[in-house]
C-alpha cells in the first residue's frame, strides 16, 4: 500500500456523544456510498451490560448509522461474530442495541449464520488461510466501530483488532494456536513483545482492512482488557478512513508514554505501509494540536496475578477469553470461594494451552479445551473454549460436595 499523503484522522471530545460522533465525520472526506451495502461492524464480542468498554456503545453506532443514512440510499448491516457459547442476539440485546436493531433501514445480521469463505494468505506468516463470514462478498463498504481498551494479550484493541469478529465461529480460536517459532524468534529479535497472535492479526490485515474506522472512547476499558478491566469515561471519538492511522492517533492520546513497540499488531501492520507511518508526526489530525484530548488510562498488567491467598492459577499461554472468564468468575463469586476454599487447601485452577502434568495437583480444576490432553491429572476437566462462568461454578461447588461426602 502507497500513502502519498499524510492520512488524516479527526479526533473529537463532547459529553454528548453523538456531537462529537457528527463532528469527527463531518471532517472526512467520504466517498459515494450510494447503491453500496454497508456493514457497521461495532466490537459486540460478549453478553454484557452497555457503557461497561467491554462492548461499543450502541448510541456511536446509532449516530454513525443515522449520519450516513441522511446522506447515502444505501443497504446497512449491522452485526459481529462474539466468542463461542456466545448467542450473537442476546450480546448485542443486552449490551443495549435492542432499539437500534428496530431501527428503519438498518438490517442486523449474525455473521456466523452463512457458510463461511475461505481466503488464502500467501505472505502470511503463521497464519496462511482463513475463513471467514459468508457475507463478505456481500459488503462493499465495512466499517469498523471498535471501543477503545486496552487488551492483556495485544496491548490494545482497536480498529484493526475488531476485524477478528468477521473470522467465522470457532475459527477464532486458531488464531491463539498457530505456531512459526522460527519466524516469531527472528521478529522478537526487534520487539520482544511479539506473540504468534500478534502477527496473526497482522497476517489477516494483508487479505481485508476496514474502509472506514470509528473509534468509541465514550466509556474505555483500562487495566486488563478485553473484559476484565475498568470502564474510564472519556467522551472522545477518534474516525478515519486510514485505519492504522486512526489506531495510532488513539494510542498517543490513551498511552501517550508508549511506541508501537507496545502495541505489536499494530507495529506490523504499520510497517508494511509505503512510506510506514510509526507516530502522530506522520498523520494529519483533525485539530491539529491534539494535546487537549490526552488523556492516560492504565495500561494492560504486565504479568497476571492472583491476589487471594485460597486461590492458586496456572495459566500458561490462555488466550484473552479464557483468562478474562476465570477472572470474572473470581470476583462475582468470591464470597463462595472463601466458604469452599483456604490457604491450606486453595482453589486450583489451570488454563492455556502450554500447561503440563508438572504444573497440576490432583485438586486442580482444568479448565477450557486446551486443557483436554491433562484429564485424569486433575480432579475436574471443564469443557469449553471458554466455559461459561456458570459451569465452573457448578463443577467446583459439585466436585467440592461430592469429596465431602466422600469424607
Amino acid at each position: 500500500m502507497v500513502l502519498m499523503e499524510k492520512p488524516i484522522v479527526s479526533v473529537a471530545h463532547d459529553e454528548n456523544i453523538k456531537n462529537a460522533v457528527i463532528k469527527c465525520l463531518d471532517s472526512i472526506n467520504l466517498p459515494d456510498l450510494n447503491d453500496k451495502t454497508i456493514l457497521l461492524k461495532p466490537n459486540v464480542g460478549r453478553e454484557a451490560g452497555s457503557l461497561l468498554g467491554i462492548n461499543t456503545n450502541s448510541e456511536v453506532v446509532k449516530v454513525v448509522f443515522n449520519y450516513l443514512k441522511e446522506r447515502f440510499k444505501a443497504r446497512f448491516l449491522i452485526g459481529d461474530s462474539p466468542i463461542i457459547n456466545t448467542d450473537t442476539k442476546k450480546a448485542f440485546e443486552q449490551s443495549g442495541y435492542s432499539l437500534l436493531l428496530k431501527e428503519e433501514g438498518l438490517e442486523f445480521i449474525d455473521l456466523d449464520e452463512p457458510n463461511p469463505i475461505e481466503i488464502d494468505i500467501p505472505q502470511g506468516t503463521v497464519l496462511k488461510n482463513i475463513k471467514l463470514t459468508g457475507y463478505l462478498n456481500e459488503i462493499d463498504y465495512l466499517i469498523s466501530i471498535p471501543v477503545l481498551k486496552m487488551h492483556m494479550h495485544c496491548g490494545a484493541s482497536l480498529g484493526f483488532k475488531n476485524l477478528k469478529g468477521l473470522i467465522y465461529k470457532r475459527e477464532k480460536t486458531r488464531l491463539h494456536h498457530l505456531q512459526n517459532p522460527e519466524a516469531i524468534e527472528e521478529l522478537k529479535k526487534k520487539n520482544k513483545k511479539i506473540k504468534e497472535l500478534d502477527v496473526a492479526i497482522a497476517d489477516l490485515a494483508r487479505v481485508i482492512k476496514p474502509d472506514l474506522v470509528v473509534i468509541d472512547g465514550s466509556y474505555a476499558m483500562e487495566g486488563m482488557g478485553p473484559s476484565s478491566g475498568d470502564q474510564v469515561r472519556l467522551d472522545t471519538i477518534i474516525a478515519s478512513t486510514h485505519p492504522i492511522a486512526a489506531d495510532i492517533v488513539a494510542l498517543a492520546l490513551v498511552q501517550p508514554d508508549w511506541n508501537l513497540s507496545d502495541v505489536p499488531h499494530v507495529e506490523i501492520i504499520s510497517s508494511r505501509l509505503n512510506p510506514s507511518i510509526t507516530s502522530v508526526k506522520d498523520i494529519m489530525t483533525i485539530p491539529s494540536d491534539i494535546q487537549n484530548f490526552i488523556h492516560p488510562i492504565e495500561p494492560p498488567p504486565t504479568t497476571i496475578t492472583i491476589k487471594y491467598k485460597n486461590v492458586h492459577l496456572v495459566d500458561v499461554d490462555s488466550c484473552s477469553a479464557c483468562l478474562s472468564t476465570i477472572f470474572n468468575l473470581l470476583k462475582n463469586n468470591k464470597d463462595l470461594i472463601d466458604t469452599l476454599f483456604t490457604t491450606k487447601s486453595p482453589l486450583r485452577l489451570a488454563i492455556g494451552k502450554g500447561i503440563k502434568d508438572s504444573d497440576l495437583y490432583e485438586d486442580t480444576y482444568l479448565i477450557g479445551n486446551c486443557t483436554a490432553m491433562h484429564k485424569g491429572k486433575g480432579c475436574c476437566f471443564i469443557k469449553g473454549c471458554t466455559p461459561v462462568e456458570s459451569s465452573i461454578v457448578k463443577a467446583i461447588y459439585d466436585n467440592v460436595k461430592l469429596r465431602k461426602k466422600k469424607d
